[in-house]
């Protein structure tokens, strides 16, 4: 894209003080901690009944029959529903052409694939009741139980368990970037190794879980739903309902949380509009805590086998990388099979890593869906990384920070294609790494002399070195919509602003963003902004929130909408003027809410008097313009692919921020524990809009980091593929007495081809973590040959590998 039509600040504005770069008061917080906030649990409508859905309790059956009626036989039982009664609902849409057919239905109809999966609802005048008539339908269902599939092993064996009849085999999906460098590499390198490295599986758990709201008002079937992407939810809703899409209006109303899970669009979403349709009253669900356990989307379990050719001084000369997911029952849209591709396509990393081969699969298995979670397969190719770098540095005797120092990106490298095709177009990497380390340094002495007395512990400290990939395609998570986003921008009567977003809201501090970019390119302040966001009768078609774009998809559309705007608003304030001609038109300014001539500052109209011309005074309008002050933009990144070339490679962010995580961990021998000491961030996210927000951002996502390197770990039962968990009890959740102090640092290299030179900031906190930990217990450890290749680390773990029958590998 050429730097002229790069949405910025129209070059009229004359300011004096910026907005943005400042840490503003965020404008959310106020009604949640006044407790006004409305959740979709908060949502009461007159006659409005409850449901509850009757989940599996098999992790996979044939469904032989279902009897409903003692369930109907209760007082205040409304309705009882299977799959066979939700007539005029079609399955969920198949547009990903490369992955299997799942051939997903609202509810199961047949076949049960995972414990939690959904198969029969219940209607209510009361949750009390709804749940009491769940347990009669589940104890009058009889199923076939069929074999299961639970690991990935048991998935891709010769002898599998099907679990789509019609399939060849557990594939849902599988993809090859070759590269004829790679065997090359093999061929001439001193020496090779294979290893394998694993990922766990986890989920992301917002405050608020899901919820959905039905009524059917003048025949308008409104949903408000806690999803992330309130107009992708109404398409799909009318599309699986089989209604006109503008008979549908979806709100996301405040929302406790997104963190991935909640891009999708479940079952729950479909059934409940359709039973407030069909009862013609509201209808409302609210996920509780073990159901979303269970029903929401899980992530990050995936394997990873790889082969290394390297040479003596620890040159790493060719990577063979084949990244399998377990997707679990693969029956959620949007499909699951993104995240994985992603970890393939972000192997190198902020690393000069030329010469990679990758492979793809993902395989179903009978457990709950796999979908998104902040990161997006980008923690476990970090993971694998940093293992690969340490394992040849411990090979070679060759420093890990040497080795690190040879192969992370220096500026005169950039832009910098990657081996599976994302351009990094600028960033600070080499520059990252050396403030970390020099910020690392004194706290790892520390740490050394704190221990110094106890022959009990080790301290160890690992290092990631990372690039995120913002803005993304969504083509192929979705196999439908892209990448833009869209904002409509109204300047009132009153001088103020009001703009309407594609984006939404899911507690990033969107609104308060999006009001400062207003304000800065309008020559406002941000009280003088309304922000919509959230609802598709009051907003443009956009896309939502994921990905890390927020940033740059709302300040590209505000920006282009502005420009538009502010070019009438400039010509009616020099018509007021009467300075109409054309040169003198060019001459006109904008500063702090008012219209002039930079020669005559004096004279001066202000927003109110021009939108007043342009919506009710319209005599006062230039002869032939026509009324109003609203303009629309919809910005799509021009450098971002959709599609892959002819070897597989594409360019799907738009942009890429980096950063360099290095935590620094004690290791009580005796019982395993592990102690995260001190952890230091170094981040780049190019200009940072509010510098409050960001940090909030890389607080909160090394959280996450270090819950799924330590703590947080969905088991199953690999013989039967039944859950073992239920509740927090078995899932393990930090709290904030098992995060460390932050030590962050930031750079801004600016984005040379986005709006304002934005890069996203939303999952870079998280993407270090489990890289930066495993390589600091095996550092800690090293001395008794201890080198961890998965996670979560845990006590159990640790003492097995230290036993003297240990196998030395932490797993």
């Amino acid at each position: 894209m050429a730097v002229e039509e790069i949405p910025q600040i129209s070059p009229i504005i004359r300011h004096r003080t910026s907005h943005l770069g400042r840490a503003v008061p965020r404008r959310e917080d106020r009604s949640a901690l006044l407790g006004q906030s409305q959740y979709v649990a908060d949502i009461r409508l007159p006659g409005m009944v409850e449901v509850a859905f009757v989940r599996s309790g098999e992790p996979h059956a044939l469904i032989r029959s279902i009897d409903t009626s003692p369930a109907e036989q209760i007082e205040g039982v409304v309705k009882v529903v299977t799959a066979h009664d939700l007539d005029g609902v079609e399955q969920f849409p198949h547009f990903i052409e490369y992955n299997q057919p799942v051939d997903q239905f609202p509810l199961a109809r047949d076949r049960v694939r995972y414990v939690g999966s959904p198969y029969a609802a219940v209607v209510a005048m009361d949750r009390y009741v709804a749940e009491d008539a769940v347990n009669l339908v589940a104890a009058a269902t009889d199923f076939e139980p069929l074999p299961t599939v639970t690991t990935i092993d048991q998935a891709l064996a010769e002898d599998a368990p099907l679990l789509y009849e019609g399939w060849p085999d557990n594939r849902l999906t599988t993809a090859l970037i070759e590269n004829p460098a790679v065997d090359r590499a093999f061929e001439e390198a001193d020496h090779t190794f294979s290893e394998t490295y694993t990922s766990q599986r986890q989920t992301g758990l917002p405050i608020e879980t899901r919820g959905v709201v039905a009524a059917l008002r003048e025949g308008q079937l409104t949903v408000w739903t806690s999803n992330q992407s309130p107009h992708i939810a109404r398409t799909t809703i009318a599309l699986v309902l089989g209604v006109p899409e503008p008979e549908v209006r979806v709100i996301a109303p405040a929302m406790g949380g997104g963190f991935g899970p909640k891009c999708h669009v479940y079952p729950e979403e479909i059934v409940v509009p359709w039973l407030a349709m069909t009862l013609n009253r509201p209808v409302r669900w609210v996920e509780d805590r073990a159901e979303h356990l269970v029903s929401s989307v899980h992530a990050r379990d995936q394997r990873h086998d790889v082969e290394i050719a390297y040479d003596d001084d620890g040159t790493i000369r060719g990577i063979r990388v084949h990244s399998i997911g377990n997707v679990g029952s693969g029956e959620i849209f949007m499909p699951g099979t993104a995240p994985t591709f992603v970890t393939g396509g972000s192997i190198s990393g902020a690393y000069e890593l030329p010469n990679i081969e990758i492979q793809t699969t993902c395989v179903v298995t009978n457990k709950t869906p796999s979908g998104a979670y902040r990161g997006f397969g980008i923690p476990e190719a970090a993971l694998v990384r940093e293992r690969i770098i340490d394992r040849v540095a411990l090979l070679t005797g060759v420093d890990r920070v040497e080795l690190r120092r040879r192969l992370v990106l220096r500026e005169d490298q950039l832009p910098f294609r990657m081996p599976a095709g994302g351009i990094v177009d600028s960033g600070s990497h080499a520059r990252s790494f050396e403030r970390g380390l020099e910020m690392a340094e004194p706290l790892l002495t520390d740490a050394r002399e704190r221990y110094a007395d106890d022959p009990d512990v080790r301290v160890g400290i690992g290092y990631a070195n990372y690039v995120e990939p913002t803005a993304p395609t969504y083509h192929l998570t979705t196999g439908f919509w892209a990448g833009y986003d869209s904002a409509t921008l109204r300047v009132d009567g009153d001088g103020k602003a009001r703009v309407s977003l594609g984006l939404a809201a899911i507690g990033q501090g969107a609104e308060t963003t999006a009001a400062s970019v207003v304000a800065e390119a309008l020559s406002l302040q941000p009280s003088d902004v309304t922000v919509v966001m959230g609802d598709t009768e009051r907003s443009p078609y956009g896309l939502g929130a994921w990905g890390s774009r927020g940033a740059i998809v709302m300040s590209g559309s505000i920006l282009m909408a502005a420009d538009r705007l502010l070019e009438k608003a400039r010509r009616i304030a020099a018509h007021m003027l009467e300075a109409g001609d054309e040169d003198i038109v060019q001459d006109v300014v904008l500063r702090d809410g008012f219209f002039f001539v930079e020669e005559d500052p004096d004279q001066r109209v202000g927003w109110p008097e021009v939108a007043t011309a342009a919506w009710a005074r319209t005599v006062d309008l230039p002869e032939g313009m026509e009324p109003g002050l609203e303009s629309s933009g919809y910005y799509d990144p021009s450098d971002l692919e959709h599609t892959a070339d002819e070897a597989g490679r594409l360019n799907a962010a738009a942009t890429w921020a980096n950063g360099t995580h290095i935590a620094i961990v004690s290791v009580r021998l005796s019982t395993g524990e592990i102690k995260i000491e001190d952890y230091v961030v170094v981040h780049d996210c190019g200009r940072m809009l509010h510098p409050g927000l960001v940090e909030g951002q890389v607080h909160g996502g090394v959280a996450q980091g270090i819950a799924g390197s330590l703590y947080e770990h969905l088991q199953y039962d690999s013989d039967t593929a039944r859950p073992q968990f239920a509740s927090f009890l078995e899932y393990l959740v930090p709290t904030c007495a098992e995060i460390p102090k932050l030590t962050l640092d930031h750079f801004e290299s600016y984005a040379p081809h986005m709006p304002l030179g934005v890069k996203g900031a939303g999952e870079g906190g998280t993407i270090g973590g489990p890289a930066a930990i495993t390589g600091a217990v095996s550092d800690a450890l090293a001395e008794f040959g201890v080198f961890v290749t998965a996670t979560p680390i845990t006590p159990v773990t640790i003492r097995a590998a230290l036993r003297p029958t240990g196998s030395g590998e932490a797993s």
